[in-house]
């Protein structure tokens, strides 16, 4: 598995090379929105018109993973996005290069461990031997391997994986083809409130589980003016979620719909509370970064890292700027 992993970064590497990085319009930012609770900030911020308001151009595109925005942005086909921060320091580890802007989200309380609603199964060391349903390489693939499991006495050899990405997850289990699987919401909470699955628990006990906000570097020193519209956008969505988790939960539920998420209102208000907003990047998230790159090198992922307090792909001055112009006290936002 990690030759896949390594081939499919290298192949995205080169083909980011190869590529001009620029947009056809340098004007227009190219927005990746993920398609589980994470990607909810940009599903906000252009229905209810956030953007616009700022006199952003863009377009936009869903992701089922954040791997997927991570390697467009290599590649030069998306302007920002956002992924794990275990596919981040991988990609850099390995040269690649894709900028640090933003820390999208704690996701500690909407990712957990998940089994059939009739599994006999009531802790994660009952699911030894069996079949787990996960993403390689993604944080909450890491997490739950090297902070997880251990705590409940088990190794990574002792279960068997599969491979697949966030959306397919629950169809996975109900198929019968895992007998569990690391869910997110908002899909894990569709499928509870349907009688399909049961949570074991969150990852909250564990690890401090983020998603890092990315953006393609070029784009980002030449335009820094279409993040920082961006970002006033995105942190309007901020801004609701707190005044009114209530319009935030309609407006994203719309969405869901929209999309092949079938739920209601009902379902997608408690889990959007769940959300843990922490958008800087700070000393305690580059020095989670160092500790999660030196584990990297241990399973033999990628064989040296940067020091991530130093990295010059990492700069969320865009982010700041736009919070400062809105009022938002940075310090205490941290």
């Amino acid at each position: 598995m990690r030759k896949s992993i390594s081939a499919v970064l290298a192949g995205a590497i080169l083909a980011g090379l190869a590529a001009t990085s620029v947009p056809a319009n340098a004007q227009t930012l190219r927005i990746g929105i993920h398609r589980a609770l994470i990607g909810s900030w940009e599903v906000i911020a252009d229905k209810k018109g956030y953007w616009k308001e700022e006199g952003l151009d863009y377009t936009t595109q869903n992701f089922a993973q954040g791997k997927l925005m991570r390697n467009a942005i290599i590649q030069g086909n998306l302007d920002t996005g956002t992924t794990g921060f275990g596919p981040y320091v991988t990609a850099i580890s390995k040269g690649a290069k894709v900028e640090a802007v933003g820390v999208t989200m704690n996701i500690c309380g909407t990712q957990g461990v998940f089994v059939p609603v009739n599994s006999p199964a009531k802790t994660v060391k009952d699911l030894k031997g069996k079949t787990i349903a996960t993403k390689t390489g993604t944080s909450v693939d890491f997490a739950f391997k090297q902070y997880v499991l251990p705590r409940h006495g088990l190794k990574v050899s002792d279960m068997k994986w599969l491979s697949v990405n966030t959306t397919q997850r629950v169809a996975t289990i109900v198929a019968g083809q895992a007998q569990g699987a690391i869910i997110g919401d908002p899909q894990a909470e569709i499928a509870v409130q349907k009688g399909l699955v049961r949570r074991l628990e969150d990852f909250c006990a564990y690890d401090n589980t983020r998603m890092m906000h990315i953006a393609n570097p070029t784009t980002y020193k030449q335009h820094p003016e279409l993040y920082e519209k961006y970002f006033r956008g995105w942190l309007k969505a901020h801004q609701l979620l707190q005044k009114d988790p209530e319009e935030f939960a309609r407006v994203y539920t719309k969405w869901l719909n929209e999309v092949g998420d079938k739920t209601s209102y009902a379902i997608i208000l408690p889990v959007v509370k769940r959300i843990r907003s922490q958008p800087f990047i700070t000393a305690e998230v580059t020095a989670y970064l160092n500790d999660m790159a030196d584990k990297q090198v241990k399973l033999g992922w990628i064989k040296k890292h940067p020091d991530f307090t130093k990295v010059t792909m990492i700069n969320d001055k865009s982010l700041r700027t736009a919070a400062k112009e809105m009022g938002i006290d940075v310090r205490t936002a941290e």
